[in-house]
């Protein structure tokens, strides 16, 4: 079995290789050729822990991940846990990798097919609001869909704002990275919105002529009493994209407005439709997408990651 740490992880893919696992996912989700439970959540004072099990055509896997918001203010990884991986065929472990890591490179494929099939093709910016982690990979994964020269973020701590803006230029040395004061500006100054936060409330202006026209995406809600944008976007979107099925009962940015009857069930969408060509979507206008994780995104990149390091001798070998 071979064990991945998060500085392994980072290096096996690109980018764009990423985005291909989480697209094949999709695709063999399409098929019927894996089956994905409901995951399970368990709520403490302190944050959730989540189970994460997917079945595919070779393997096995179950994410085991615990999200503490409270983390941010002791300088550590809101996300942490373990990805592990079983064969198929004969149930033999695998590997074991770090679920930080390969969440953050997931989490930022799966929003960039917001990005790749939901805003014009030369859109040139995008604003990010939540400069953590997730945020950074965010905006690194825009970059391989879109000609993106600059990324703009809203600037709520010189040190936050810093380390994503160093981790831009190491991935993405040609962007620009600008600081905004606050929603306000961010809105001014790019067209696509990018949200990955853990807020309970909205974290722009319910403003339809502010909104009108733009391209939203929201990452980081994963409970029902959490609403990164607010309703005027859904109502200007006038259909929402979500990632998986399980979307519809898990997170605030679709439960609440489903039951406000600002869209009618009928109006959300899986993006998978858009991946597989079966649906289009009109960029020139406002547009909506809710990212919820799946655990076949988690599965089929966790094995394109084992296949990496396979080839290329990389990960610590162990025997259980």
């Amino acid at each position: 079995m071979i064990v991945l740490s998060a500085d392994e992880i980072a290096g096996l893919l690109s980018v764009p290789e990423v985005i291909a696992a989480v697209e094949a996912a999709l695709r063999a989700q399409d098929l019927q050729q894996c089956v994905v439970p409901q995951r399970h959540h368990i709520e403490w004072q302190g944050g959730t822990f989540l189970s994460m099990p997917a079945v595919g055509m070779r393997s096995v896997g179950v994410k085991l991940v615990a999200v503490v918001p409270g983390n941010a203010e002791r300088s550590l990884p809101v996300t942490n846990g373990l990805m592990v991986i079983n064969s198929a065929a004969t149930g033999v472990p695998l590997a074991v990798m770090n679920a930080a890591t390969l969440t953050a490179i997931r989490t930022g494929a799966v929003g960039a097919l917001g990005v790749k099939y939901m805003t014009p093709p030369e859109s040139a910016s995008v604003g990010i609001i939540g400069c953590g982690v997730q945020g950074t990979w965010q905006a690194i994964s825009a970059c391989a869909v879109r000609p993106i020269k600059e990324v703009f973020a809203i600037r709520r701590s010189p040190q936050g704002f810093e380390r994503f803006a160093a981790a831009l230029r190491r991935q993405v040395p040609a962007v620009g990275v600008v600081a905004c004061r606050d929603a306000d500006e961010l809105l001014k100054r790019t067209d696509i919105v990018i949200a990955a936060t853990t807020a309970s409330e909205p974290v722009l202006p319910d403003d339809p002529a502010r909104l009108q026209g733009k391209h939203f995406i929201s990452v980081g809600s994963y409970r029902r009493n959490m609403q990164e944008f607010p309703d005027s976007v859904y109502r200007l979107a006038g259909a929402l994209a979500i990632d998986s099925e399980g979307a519809r009962a898990e997170v605030g940015d679709v439960v609440n407005i489903v039951q406000k009857g600002i869209l009618r069930s009928a109006d959300v969408f899986a993006i998978a439709e858009l991946v597989l060509g079966r649906r289009s979507v009109d960029v020139r206008r406002t547009t909506a997408y809710k990212t919820a994780g799946n655990a076949l995104f988690d599965l089929f990149v966790a094995e394109a990651l084992l296949a990496a390091a396979t080839l290329r001798g990389v990960g610590t070998e162990v025997a259980l």
